[in-house]
């Protein structure tokens, strides 16, 4: 099964895949309120039906990141960077720059080791 082969229509808010699953949200894609499956393929695992779900999930994700209404996945895993928001983004960097400061004041070490 193909779990990348998904359809997404952001304007109702639901992803189908091919095998007929369709996945509806509530709210933002990226953060959903409130999840609806339906129509799990016959004869698939637990374990591949929350595959399914958390693919399809990241596809909406992925999707709305787009813009567009209506989107159609080519296959291949997804980006996280691509899914990010962009405060994450902004907090990430403003944390790497204190990080990394160079005028950073070198400071002791404590240590709970014996010295000989």
């Amino acid at each position: 099964m193909d779990f990348d082969a998904w359809v997404a229509d952001l304007a109702a808010g639901t992803a189908t895949h091919e095998s007929g699953f369709v996945l509806q949200v509530e709210g933002n894609p990226r953060d959903p309120s409130a999840i609806n499956p339906a129509n799990f393929p016959v004869n698939l695992s637990f374990v591949d039906q929350a595959r399914l779900m958390r693919c399809g999930l990241e596809f909406l994700a992925k999707a709305s990141a787009n813009g567009s209404t209506t989107y159609t996945g080519v296959g291949g895993a997804t980006d996280i960077e691509s899914l990010k928001s962009e405060a994450t983004k902004e907090r990430e960097a403003l944390a790497k720059q204190f990080a990394e400061r160079a005028d950073k004041p070198e400071r002791s070490v404590l240590s709970l080791k014996k010295n000989k």
